[in-house]
């Protein structure tokens, strides 16, 4: 896990190697190269890790810092591009300017959080009005009449808040919110269509299963719909559940949620 201290120890070597470079070879043009291209390596690594801090800005700062973000990104990977032109770049740099492309990707879900089921009991899903619920902020949430298992989220949730429906269930006795990256949950059949177990995975990740959490919109984009009538949706769980009984899910390696 990336540190200030790790960081500023690792641009500040780089820049006096560069310094370096062009000290000793002032005629080799990969020194050149190397020197231009440290206050974009540096603009690059801060904002990789002040993204990941993104999530102490209040809300409302956070579509402007992202938007930033990505300029800066942009520009600084161009920068690069054009003080390598000809030559390849170095793998060292193009890990860097793709791990800055990748914190911009990901600073959507700053703050996010699920909505877990606890206890023992499976849950059913609630109907859930989307248009009521408006499109808002970021949101995925299991389609209605879905059975959970107790310890996976039935949604998740940033820069928003949470359906009615589901502002209820947070409410009570039956749900708890925690802090969690954005996952899918897969769901296992057997081969006569029983349940077998739950997957809580990242969503770079693609196990088999039927995924469950449907997402509906991104940033304030609608990106999703239910697809099947509750009725119908609930009676195929009934029947996925009939003669199956799973305790929990599983979760897959690095993906873990914390109280809120």
């Amino acid at each position: 896990m990336i540190t200030w201290t790790t960081l500023l120890s690792h641009w500040t070597s780089l820049v006096k190697a560069g310094e370096g470079l062009v000290m000793a070879a002032p005629d080799d043009a990969d020194a050149h190269r190397w020197r231009d291209s440290i206050p974009e390596i540096m603009t690059l690594q801060a904002i990789t890790f002040a993204l990941g801090d993104l999530e102490s800005l209040s809300e409302p700062d956070r579509p402007l810092a992202r938007d930033r973000a990505d300029l800066a990104v942009t520009e600084s990977s161009a920068a690069l591009d054009r003080c390598w032109k000809g030559v390849e770049m170095p793998p060292m740099l193009l890990e860097i300017a793709s791990d800055a492309r990748r914190a911009v990707e990901i600073a959507v879900y700053a703050g996010l959080r699920w909505l877990v089921a606890v206890g023992k009991d499976l849950r059913r899903m609630p109907a859930i009005d989307l248009d009521a619920a408006g499109v808002d902020g970021t949101l995925a949430v299991m389609q209605p009449g879905t059975l959970v298992l107790p310890g996976e989220p039935i949604a998740w949730w940033a820069e928003r808040s949470l359906p009615a429906e589901l502002e209820l269930l947070a409410n009570g006795d039956d749900f708890r919110i925690r802090r969690g990256p954005p996952v899918q949950v897969y769901r296992e059949l057997d081969s006569e269509g029983r349940a077998a177990g739950d997957l809580v995975a990242s969503l770079q990740d693609l196990p088999s299963g039927l995924p469950l959490l449907v997402p509906v919109c991104l940033d304030g984009t609608a990106i999703g719909r239910f697809t099947v009538v509750e009725s119908v949706w609930a009676a195929a769980n009934d029947a996925a559940f009939d003669g199956s009984t799973p305790s929990a899910p599983v979760f897959a390696d690095g993906i873990e949620s914390t109280e809120d």
